[in-house]
Order: structure tokens, then C-alpha cells, then sequence
């Protein structure tokens, strides 16, 4: 494909989280490489300024987890909501690209087509899951889809949306990543109790996830030394783009090291790991450290959820791979004893860690090959071309 969008063009990102504006850094970088006098503004956090975009409206003030979070700040939300409404309106745009964040972008895509603007949705909602009488008016709503999972394509293609498959933008991140070398040197470690082991807990990007689950962590912490001593252990603690280090040590109350690296530099490091449910769990599996998701949300997100969604399994890697390969403990399971005691179960537990290699390499393939975000980038500015050509067209015709 060649990128023959006509120059000077206008790009509205729309990213509400961490991963997000991560993923929304990496696209500007890809599309100015091909395209140097794109214009780029957003929704987005401090990875889209240092970017280059104009940033709107911070997405700091609207990253929420759960009905209960969204309810107290609906207030900032709809604030939030009506600048970038007027903003779509008021300015020369010539494509919206929102990404992921499905409840918030859902709707910011049926105002930029009500506006007469082509959507180009990258990472659509996980309508797989649940919530499939929504694909109505989500295909109303956009013009093309970028799907990130290997059964996304044929699920929304399948139902009449025009997909274009990305790739999943980890393998930007993991494929390069030194696998064999890594696991080479972690089954040394645990097959010698004379060297030092290290264990991570990853407690995600949202202030609400990281408060409910922190504390139990701790515990288990704890837990894991006083069972292990006299063995030496490193307790690593992420802190994610967006939380405060400082914030999460109070929270942490000492014993743990506060890092602020990525995911895929902390991971080199790391033997087992207990990480939240989502896009880090993922990670965690493509880097290949065993480790336990955990996922406790408000009583009322969790009963909701349970009615809606219609999946086997809540960790990515499970749902790609279709195998419970990572033990899942939600709500009351997430509990300090049970937690350590089927982390340090790993270590005892050769062949279940063999199988799990195994899957990994197999995650690995599934997800795809490095270079996700220039091939989309390329298939956007297509994507416009083509937009362009038929707009003319349609021109000459009248």
C-alpha cells in the first residue's frame, strides 16, 4: 500500500487512558514518518504532547474504572465532553481516530458522523464479550475498525464492518524481546534457593484498581518472604504512566521498591509477578513470567459485569489462547494467603511452568509480528486518500 493522502492534513486522536495515549504517541511518530506536516490534536495525556499533538482536554480527567466511578464524575466527563463536541464542530478536521476506551469514544464517534467526519476506530469495544446489540449503531458510527486480537477480524468482518487487522500493538514492545534468554535465566533461579528471586505487582494504571488491590498485595508480600526466609527476595511495586510514585509508596507503606519503567524493561528483571486483569497481564504472559491475575472491583461493576459478560475467562491471554494458562482470582479470592500461596506454587511446579512457556511462544505467534503502528499508519493515510477520492468524485458528479 502506498500512503497517498493528500498533505497538511488534520488528525483528531481520541485516547482516554494510559494505553491509549501510549498507543496514540506511537501512531503520531508512525504517521509523521510518512507524512511530516500532518496536524495532530486529541484527547489525550502527556504521551500525545510529548508527541507533538495539540491536547484538548486531558483524558486525566475522565479515566475512570466502573459504574460507580463514572456516576461521581459524570459532572468532568460531560465538561469534558461538551469542549471536544464544539471542538469537532468548530474545527477543519479531517479524520477522527479514537482508540479503545469504548464507552467514552462510542459516543464521541456518533457526534465527529453526525458532524459529517470519517471515523477510523482503532481497538474497537470487545463486543465479543458482551454487549453485541450495540454492533448496530457501532457500525453506524464508524467507517473502518482496527482490530489488535486474532478473532476480532473475522468476528466484526463477519458482521458487516470493514476491518482492517493491525496486529496487536505489543508485539511492538515483545517481539524483539529476549524470550529463551530471559526464561534461560529464571529457571536458574528458581531451580537454585541460593539466589535471589524477584517478584513483581502490578496493580494497573487506574487510581481505583490500585487502591483495592496494593494492600492485599502487600500482604502477600509478606506472606511470601516470612514462607521463603531465609531466601532473599526483591519485591517490585510498577507504578504506571499517570500514577504518582510518591502516592503509591504512602499506599505500598514500605517493603516494596517503587518503579516507574515500562512493563517491558521491568519485566526483564522479574521471576514471578501478581498483576491486575487487562492489557498488563498480557504483557506479563509475552514476556514470559509466570505469574497470577487478580482483579477486585465495586460490588456493583462486578454484579453488573457478571450478568453482561459472556467470556470463559477474564485475562487476554486466556481468552486469545482459549486455555486457562493463568490462574484468575476475582474479588473475595483476591485474598493475601491464597495469592501467595499459588504464586510461590510456580516454584515448585516444573512441568506447569513448561506448558506455560510453551503457550507463551504460542501467545507470541498468535498476536502477530513488530511494526503494528506502521501499517496502520500507512492504512490511514490510504484510508483518507481514499476518502479524498470519493468526496472529489462525488463533487464532479453534482
Amino acid at each position: 500500500m502506498s500512503a497517498n493522502a493528500p498533505r497538511g492534513k488534520h488528525i483528531f486522536l481520541s485516547c482516554g487512558e494510559a494505553s491509549g495515549d501510549r498507543y496514540g504517541a506511537a501512531l503520531i511518530a508512525a504517521l509523521r514518518s510518512l507524512d511530516p506536516e500532518l496536524r495532530f490534536s486529541a484527547l489525550g495525556g502527556d504521551g500525545l504532547v510529548v508527541a507533538g499533538a495539540e491536547v484538548i482536554e486531558s483524558s486525566h480527567d475522565i479515566a475512570v474504572m466502573g459504574i460507580a466511578e463514572v456516576v461521581r464524575k459524570l459532572p468532568r466527563i460531560w465538561r469534558v465532553q461538551r469542549r471536544l463536541w464544539r471542538y469537532l464542530a468548530e474545527t477543519d478536521i479531517d479524520l477522527v481516530v479514537p482508540i479503545d476506551f469504548p464507552g467514552f469514544n462510542a459516543r464521541l464517534a456518533g457526534r465527529a458522523k453526525r458532524l459529517g467526519l470519517p471515523v477510523f476506530y482503532l481497538i474497537p469495544p470487545q463486543m465479543w464479550a458482551w454487549g453485541q446489540w450495540r454492533l448496530a449503531g457501532f457500525q453506524r458510527r464508524v467507517d473502518r475498525v482496527g482490530a489488535i486480537l486474532p478473532f476480532e477480524a473475522e468476528f466484526f468482518g463477519d458482521r458487516g464492518l470493514d476491518v482492517f487487522s493491525m496486529g496487536h500493538p505489543l508485539m511492538d514492545d515483545y517481539g524483539a524481546f529476549a524470550f529463551e534468554q530471559r526464561r534461560a535465566e529464571r529457571e536458574l533461579r528458581f531451580m537454585d534457593d541460593s539466589l535471589p528471586l524477584t517478584i513483581a505487582f502490578i496493580p494497573g494504571s487506574r487510581r481505583q484498581e490500585v487502591e483495592r488491590l496494593v494492600p492485599v498485595m502487600k500482604v502477600a508480600a509478606l506472606m511470601a518472604e516470612s514462607w521463603l526466609e531465609p531466601r532473599r527476595i526483591r519485591f517490585l511495586l510498577s507504578a504506571a504512566p499517570g500514577i504518582d510514585p510518591v502516592w503509591l509508596h504512602g499506599l505500598a507503606d514500605g517493603g516494596m521498591e517503587i518503579r516507574d519503567e515500562s512493563l517491558p524493561l521491568l519485566l526483564e528483571q522479574v521471576d514471578l509477578a501478581l498483576v491486575c486483569s487487562g492489557t498488563a497481564s498480557l504483557e506479563t504472559a509475552l514476556a514470559g513470567v509466570p505469574h497470577e491475575i487478580v482483579y477486585r472491583a465495586g460490588w456493583l461493576n462486578y454484579a453488573i459485569a457478571r450478568r453482561l459478560v459472556k467470556t470463559s475467562y477474564m485475562g487476554l491471554a486466556n481468552l486469545v489462547l482459549d486455555d486457562s494458562l493463568v490462574r484468575e482470582h476475582t474479588q473475595g479470592e483476591v485474598s493475601p494467603i491464597p495469592l501467595a500461596s499459588c504464586l510461590l506454587r510456580w516454584l515448585n511446579a516444573p512441568a506447569e511452568r513448561e506448558y506455560f512457556y510453551r503457550q507463551a511462544r504460542r501467545l507470541r505467534t498468535l498476536l502477530g509480528e513488530a511494526g503494528v503502528w506502521s501499517r496502520t499508519a500507512r492504512e490511514i493515510l490510504d484510508f483518507m486518500g481514499e476518502r479524498d477520492g470519493i468526496r472529489v468524485r462525488a463533487a464532479e458528479q453534482a
